[in-house]
């Protein structure tokens, strides 16, 4: 057998005093037992909430956000199982409940379990059992809410390019269904392209190149509404932006090349460089066409490239 679970030590390591800092819901409508299992998870520094009424139990549930729930079974005018269906059926809700019981028959336990409870313990419990049982039944809910920020952030880096920053042309596709399906709104749209990237690349190398694209991909990130509008590395040194107000589009794609205007980047010693990017805009936004929208906004670019770069063309 493993020291640490001899010991009582399995969970004791740095998520430890994590742990500690959980709330617990108890519900129970016998004050002895309440009073019992409040003064013994104290001890254990858990943050205890008691209910005695199982209807107070709903709201005490989305006010307190308990980390764990301790129900009872048998209550009167609602059940510790009528709870537990009631709670388990929101598709958000995401509390373990351990059932904690004077019914230790094979039907009742079965039940608890069919519910969604995590474990079903029957009075009189055992409290270093109680104890573990917490224990283990906090320690999986922070597990899967780790797994679940993580899935969380590897869904983002799917969808975002991992040199500049910006959305990539995967998540574009997605937004570009769902302006079509209408849950997505913009006004303007506008491509942003670096003039004579190539020479940058080929006099200072692909580090620096790299370095300025994250540059203007910052300088573009800062002037648009993270809240509203979306930038995308459209490909290569070219950016796509989607604006949801087209008011102030064309002061927005000014602010850009005035930034990149005074864009600063490490060169090899003795050497300098201006930057500057040509801007093609067009707030002729039909959703049922976005191919439309791309070519109108490259035909500005190329409008903007054609007339001697560095400056905004509309279309």
């Amino acid at each position: 057998m493993d020291n640490n679970l001899s010991t009582g030590n399995y969970f004791r390591n740095e998520s430890w005093d994590r742990l500690m800092k959980c709330r617990i819901l108890i519900v129970d409508d016998e004050p002895h037992n309440l009073n019992i299992l409040r003064i013994f998870l104290n001890s254990l520094h858990y943050e205890i909430i008691t209910v005695e009424d199982g209807k107070e139990a709903f709201s005490m549930v989305k006010e307190t956000a308990p980390d764990l729930i301790l129900l009872d079974v048998m209550m009167p005018e609602v059940t510790g199982f009528e709870i537990c269906k009631q709670l388990t059926a929101e598709s958000d809700f995401d509390i373990p409940i351990i059932f904690l019981s004077a019914n230790a028959q094979k039907e009742d336990i079965l039940q608890g379990l069919r519910l969604g409870a995590i474990d079903y313990l029957t009075k009189p419990f055992v409290l270093d059992v109680l104890e573990r049982k917490v224990e283990i039944a906090l320690h999986q809910k922070a597990k899967v809410k780790n797994l679940k920020k993580d899935n969380k952030q590897l869904a983002k880096l799917v969808y975002v390019d991992a040199l500049t920053g910006l959305y990539n042309r995967a998540y574009l596709d997605i937004t570009i269904r769902m302006i079509k399906e209408g849950t997505k709104k913009f006004q303007a749209a506008m491509m942003v392209d670096m003039d004579y990237f190539k020479d940058i690349n080929d006099n200072y190398g692909h580090l620096v190149g790299d370095q300025v694209l994250r540059e203007v991909a910052t300088i573009i990130s800062s002037k648009i509404s993270c809240e509203h509008d979306l930038a995308f590395r459209y490909g290569g040194d070219e950016y796509l932006v989607l604006l949801q107000n087209e008011v102030n589009c064309v002061e927005i794609a000014d602010s850009i090349i005035k930034a990149v205007d005074g864009l600063k980047v490490s060169l090899a010693p003795h050497k300098s460089q201006e930057f500057s990017v040509s801007i093609g805009l067009t707030n002729n936004f039909d959703p049922t066409s976005f191919d439309q929208i791309i070519m109108q906004a490259d035909s500005a670019l190329l409008g903007a490239k054609n007339n001697g770069r560095h400056q905004i063309k509309i279309r």
